[in-house]
């Protein structure tokens, strides 16, 4: 999940950390990598320091916890965080991390599958 996150708005860059939030609890099943590669974004977020990281994570985690009690509302929530991202460019780095996260741990679950394909008809990749 390496790319640039200069050209994203404050709210751009909370709806993808909140995707890949979504991403990582889609199959029930956290792994060091996720945890690790989230890290990542938050530093790249401007998140430097640890407190911070992890206060945003829990405030993502937060967020999406509602909606990972059923698919309908899971894929409700990443269609209405995708809708932020209107540019090409964006919208495939934003699928591209998602789908790094999701298929990171060789093992693409039921969820995991239809939040991909609904990003990708909802980006027209």
């Amino acid at each position: 999940m390496d790319f640039e996150l200069e050209n994203f708005s404050a709210s751009q860059k909370q709806a993808l950390f909140d995707l890949l939030i979504l991403a990582m609890y889609a199959d029930g099943h956290l792994t060091s990598f996720e945890d690790q590669k989230l890290q990542q974004v938050l530093a790249a977020m401007g998140f430097t320091d640890e407190i911070d990281r992890h206060r945003e994570f829990d405030a993502a985690v937060t967020r999406i916890r509602p909606s990972i009690q059923s698919i309908h509302k899971a894929k409700e929530l990443a269609l209405g965080l995708a809708e932020v991202f209107t540019g090409r460019k964006q919208q495939k780095q934003v699928y591209a991390a998602v789908e790094q996260l999701m298929t990171s741990d060789n093992n693409v679950s039921t969820w995991e599958s239809t939040l991909l394909m609904e990003l990708r008809m909802k980006f027209r990749l």
